[in-house]
């Protein structure tokens, strides 16, 4: 570990050690992992976090998160949510990650103030700041704090210090809400997130990890790194994804790449 590093990580401690009781929006992916992670070794008893669990979730993810809390050993609540009850998240606009955000955002600032815990962060790194994030602007409104941010932590320390740590998110590909596979405009209901997920749990069957399965109409579009072309085009992912119900299904030849819908 360089001395830059390290620093960020002294700064991260510093800055979670100044607060009575911290709650972690949590989703079980790299960053809030680590975050709730270094939560707990300093704050101990005094930190928890909160998994909002709704149809945005897919399921594997949620098990997953579970897994990974338990490993880490922080206090885990999980809190419902039904995406579906903000009208922005189902006409699925530009901004639409924003007022989803700050929903779930809202619901878990209520919660922690109901378990006596005045502080919230999420797991926002460095790099967000540079990056198209509507979020970010939900947590600023809502008071929620970005340690990892704060503290200059890219994605490439948060990994770096993760595996050091032996959590087994270390090189977990980075995920998202499953309304990020619609383009801006299509109308969103449950049945289309479902059959969303399903797609991308047929792609996963292949052992492919980190692709996306974007859908436009009848037609799906499989995002893969293109070292995984191969695997995909000689397997029967295209008749699995047809059975779900789409006409037409596509290997879009520039492979994946993280926000292609913005």
């Amino acid at each position: 570990m360089d001395n830059d590093a390290s620093d960020k990580l002294g700064i991260l401690y510093r800055k979670l050690g100044a607060y009575d009781g911290l709650c972690v929006c949590y989703s079980g992916g790299a960053d809030s992992a680590f975050l709730a992670k270094a939560a707990r070794d300093v704050l101990n008893g005094r930190a928890a976090a909160v998994l909002v669990d709704g149809a945005m979730l897919d399921r594997r993810d949620y098990n997953n998160a579970l897994e990974t809390a338990e490993l880490i050993g922080i206090k885990t609540h999980v809190i419902g949510m039904d995406p579906f009850e903000t009208p922005e998240f189902r006409v699925n606009g530009r901004m639409r990650c924003y007022h989803c955000k700050k929903a779930m955002l809202g619901r878990a600032v209520d919660f922690a103030r109901a378990l006596g815990i005045a502080h919230v962060a999420d797991g926002s790194n460095a790099d967000d700041l540079r990056a198209r994030r509507p979020g970010l602007a939900a947590s600023a409104e809502l008071g929620v704090v970005s340690p990892l941010a704060e503290a200059g932590m890219t994605k490439a320390d948060i990994r770096g210090f993760s595996r050091a740590l032996g959590l087994p998110t270390w090189d977990k590909p980075a995920n998202s809400c499953l309304a990020t596979r619609f383009p801006y405009g299509t109308v969103l209901t449950p049945g289309q997130l479902a059959r969303a997920e399903a797609a991308e749990n047929a792609l996963g069957a292949l052992g492919v990890t980190g692709g996306r399965v974007r859908i436009h109409g009848d037609i799906a579009r499989v995002e893969v790194a293109p070292a995984d072309f191969g695997a995909v085009i000689r397997s029967g992912l295209a008749r699995d994804i047809r059975g779900l119900g789409f006409r037409y299904v596509t290997l879009d030849l520039e492979g994946f790449r993280s926000g292609s819908m913005d």
